[in-house]
């Protein structure tokens, strides 16, 4: 939004001006002119279809790694996260509310590469989907897991306390610290005494 001479001039995301519509107290109800809210240039049916789209894709992609089919898994993610860069919010740096959880199929692609052994790109999905959403505790922990699968376990230590300290109670992330907390003092008794 900026301020023009006639009050509020609102821009589309590339700073086009958006012409307004006006509306008016006198509106007749038999009028066939439809007015649509419009965000950052999409109205609102075409953001409601992108997020129901992207919303089936995840669904199919939670479906594929229940049956143990990670790539088909990392497939459809991707089709998600594609198709979510199309909505309006896809520059959010983490501040706003997402139109679509981005973070949260961000961090089930990163467990797919997980189990596909591609830790560099697990890596990098659970990093940014912790980015986009810096409490959400599945996205740090396997950011952890990736490290540790990296053979970073000091590095490790970081996120996974961090993901530990929101859910203080969770076994699996419990485990996942202790166990990278053991190969890291295993790995510096080893230089030392390499």
């Amino acid at each position: 939004l900026g301020s023009g001479e006639g009050g509020i001039k609102i821009v589309d995301k590339d700073g086009d001006e958006v012409p307004k519509k006006v509306l008016n107290d006198d509106h007749d109800d038999n009028d066939d002119e439809k007015i649509e809210e419009v965000y950052a240039g999409m109205s609102v049916s075409d953001i409601d279809t992108i997020v129901q789209d992207c919303e089936a894709q995840k669904a199919k992609g939670n479906e594929a790694f229940v049956a143990g089919e990670y790539a088909q898994a990392v497939l459809l993610y991707t089709l998600a996260l594609d198709q979510a860069a199309e909505l309006p919010d896809a520059s959010n740096d983490g501040n706003e509310k997402q139109l679509f959880p981005r973070h949260v199929v961000l961090s089930n692609r990163s467990a797919s590469f997980l189990k596909l052994g591609h830790h560099d790109k697990a890596l990098a999905d659970a990093t940014e989907a912790e980015r986009l959403d810096p409490t959400y505790v599945k996205g740090i922990f396997r950011k952890g897991l990736a490290l540790h699968a990296m053979g970073r376990y000091q590095e490790a230590i970081t996120p996974l306390a961090a993901a530990l300290k929101i859910e203080p109670k969770n076994k699996q992330i419990k485990q996942a610290l202790q166990f990278a907390e053991v190969r890291m003092h295993q790995e510096m008794r080893k230089r030392m005494h390499g």
